[in-house]
């Protein structure tokens, strides 16, 4: 069977998209030997014409098939590539259907095998609407088969693993609705998120590509404009300051919206489906038995609100046409308050019994936040390891760089009798007024501050928060920090794939450590990390991920 034609256009656009570049750099070229106009646009035109007609080919020679067992699909022009996918390998089924894919009943699925190769996934972009149920029936069925259990019957009613009733497969209102994200829990998630200063980047690109359309003179003068009204007064630049955050504000809302309006998580059987998006709606089926880890995040922010964040940690990297990055895709609950957390994902993994009681006590939680109960602190008494070398390299740092912003500025300094209006930037733009170098040297000086900073911080939370619980059933939960956040992870002794201990020469005698234990995870964090530890407590740690001798 062959795609919809509607795919052929998205490659095309998509195609020249990617050669508006290539297109300006050949017009550049071709206009530097003075041709006359025919030829360029001979030119341009034989180029467009040419990708044309090779996506044309390439769509004509692209099919896919259902077969008994398996999903073939088979591409080239002039040599076949043909990519096989059993049923039973399938990690995950993703389905995304873009606003102009409604009127046509179409949607794109990306059928994940869980390999980190791009080989591993085949992607079939506008395709009938039901594909989608059809191949997670076919999934099912083959599992079921392989596993000697009853397959559903022709309307697609069966029995479960469970004893119930399998509901027909085809919609995943068919499952049970165990989480809805409301618009409120979708704003705070922005509001909330520290990814929000990424934003800055956008406006940063925005403000680089509108330096290359515009005269050169203009931009500096509108730079040095901004720049003087924000040096005014303290009232200016706090009003500055205030503006540039709460447009990164606007855009980290919009993109939440986005990304994660209407966000639903249904139980189905075996299955997890989150379906989400706002122009694009994003269906996502994630076996139970794929799941490797549950990590729970909390920024600082978030955990003076008390609210967390999970994500599921899955086998697969995942494609890039899913349209998630390593920190949302197997994301499960965007964001919800701490009373509701352990509840709802009982709901949703029951098998992982993250309400039940191990030997360390009941997962549900302290009434300050989501860690489990009477987790070992390992990083207790050990602050001078994680907190003494930020302020002594910041230090260090910023004396260098004052020493260099102090020989910049003599070297630059214009003399006494120099008319303002020739005071200039080294690159030959007239500065109209001389102070305007020091606050760039100042600026230049809080870098090492600001960096310091942020390594102390997360030391900081590192010593608050490293700890660990071995519970009765193989499972562990570890608690720590990564950059700004709290972390708590929950995995099982056979995801672990290795131990790693490493001690420095200056520590031996203190018989302090730093162990990893990596993880069968491809998406989020892959593993659980102890950046100080003392040597017993490491070796027990290693004992336990190996096997050896009890658990106590």
């Amino acid at each position: 069977m062959r795609v919809h034609p509607l795919s052929l256009i998205i490659d095309i656009t998509e195609r020249a998209r990617s050669m508006v570049g290539t297109m300006v750099s050949l017009l550049v070229l071709v206009a530097w030997m003075h041709p006359s106009r025919q030829v360029v646009w001979t030119v341009i035109a034989l180029a467009v014409a040419g990708m044309a007609v090779w996506q044309i080919a390439l769509w004509a020679c692209r099919r896919y098939r259902l077969g008994d067992d398996e999903i073939t699909l088979v591409t080239g022009v002039f040599n076949t590539i043909r990519t096989t996918i059993p049923y039973d390998h399938i990690h995950t089924v993703n389905v995304s259907q873009p606003f102009f894919f409604k009127p046509f009943g179409l949607v794109s699925v990306t059928i994940d095998a869980g390999g980190t190769s791009g080989g591993s996934a085949i992607v079939l972009t506008a395709v009938p609407a039901g594909l989608g149920d059809k191949l997670e029936r076919l999934r099912l069925q083959t599992m079921d088969a392989a596993a000697g259990r009853p397959t559903p019957t022709a309307d697609g009613i069966g029995p479960t693993d469970h004893g119930e009733t399998r509901l027909p497969d085809t919609d995943h209102n068919d499952g049970r609705l165990v989480f809805r994200a409301s618009v409120r829990d979708t704003i705070l998630f922005a509001l909330t998120d520290l990814g929000f200063l990424a934003a800055l980047a956008v406006i940063y690109g925005f403000a680089q590509n509108l330096r290359d359309l515009l005269p050169a003179g203009m931009v500096y003068r509108a730079e040095y404009a901004v720049y003087r009204f924000a040096a005014g007064s303290v009232i200016t630049a706090i009003m500055v300051a205030a503006a540039i955050l709460a447009s990164m504000l606007v855009v980290s809302v919009v993109k939440s919206l986005l990304l994660f309006h209407r966000f639903e998580v249904w139980r189905r059987g075996d299955d997890l489906i989150i379906v989400r998006g706002l122009i694009t709606r994003r269906s996502i089926t994630i076996p139970v038995r794929r799941v490797q880890a549950i990590t729970i995040r909390q920024s600082v922010l978030r955990r003076a609100l008390h609210l967390s964040s999970v994500q599921v940690g899955l086998a697969t990297p995942g494609t890039d046409s899913d349209g998630d990055d390593d920190d949302t895709r197997g994301s499960i609950l965007p964001v919800i308050e701490d009373g509701r957390l352990y509840a709802t994902l009982h709901d949703m993994l029951p098998e992982w019994d993250l309400r039940g009681s191990g030997r360390h006590g009941d997962l549900r939680g302290e009434s300050h936040g989501p860690q489990p109960v009477r987790v070992k602190r390992t990083a207790r008494g050990l602050g001078r390891y994680l907190l003494v070398m930020p302020p002594v390299w910041t230090a260090a740092v910023t004396a260098v760089m004052t020493v260099g912003v102090l020989m910049i500025a003599r070297y630059y300094a214009p003399s006494p009798d120099t008319p303002l209006d020739e005071v200039r930037f080294p690159d030959g733009h007239p500065v109209f007024e001389p102070y305007f170098h020091v606050l760039w040297l100042l600026w230049l000086l809080t870098v090492p501050l600001l960096a310091g900073g942020y390594v102390f911080a997360k030391r900081w939370l590192k010593l608050r928060a490293e700890g660990y619980a071995l519970l009765d059933d193989g499972r562990i939960v570890v608690t720590g920090a990564r950059r700004l956040s709290f972390v708590t992870m929950i995995t099982r002794r056979s995801r672990i794939q290795c131990v790693q201990r490493r001690i420095y020469p200056w520590r031996v005698r203190a018989g302090v450590e730093s162990l990893d234990m990596p993880l069968f995870v491809m998406n989020g964090y892959s593993w659980l990390r102890f950046t100080v530890i003392r040597s017993p407590e490491a070796q027990r740690l290693h004992d336990w991920a190996m096997g050896i001798g009890a658990t106590e």
